[in-house]
């Protein structure tokens, strides 16, 4: 029995211009300072694009046996193609909670540093 290429979806291209949009928004309601807005914003998008924008294809080397009817392999297809399409969920909503993370902990960290320079600069 001839192999058979299972194809799976094309690369996921994120809108990048659009989570940067987002960001933005979300930081307008915590801040209105222009500094802090662009400072999380770059941090955060230098971030997503070289942690978050990461593609990866499965790669299976199966071993199916020349018995199997045409019915059968049409299941078993399917089920991968569901694995699939389950773990790519799944990763994907990991990396989400991973990003809002990742946005908290940039606020937190400009606002220490924000408030370290405060304090060295009024001499306290």
């Amino acid at each position: 029995m001839a192999a058979k290429v299972i194809p799976f979806p094309d690369k996921y291209e994120p809108n990048i211009p659009e989570i940067e949009k987002l960001m933005r928004e979300w930081l307008c309601n915590v801040s209105d300072e222009r500094n802090f807005i662009d400072t999380v914003a770059a941090r955060m998008m230098s971030f997503i694009q070289n942690y978050a924008n990461t593609w990866f294809e499965p790669n299976f080397n199966l071993s199916v046996p020349p018995t199997l009817t045409f019915e059968e392999r049409k299941a078993l297809i399917a089920s991968i193609e569901t694995g699939v399409d389950e773990t790519a969920r799944q990763v994907q909503e990991m990396i989400n909670r991973i990003i809002i993370e990742r946005f908290l902990l940039e606020i937190e960290i400009y606002e220490t540093r924000k408030s370290q320079t405060h304090f060295s600069l009024n001499g306290k």
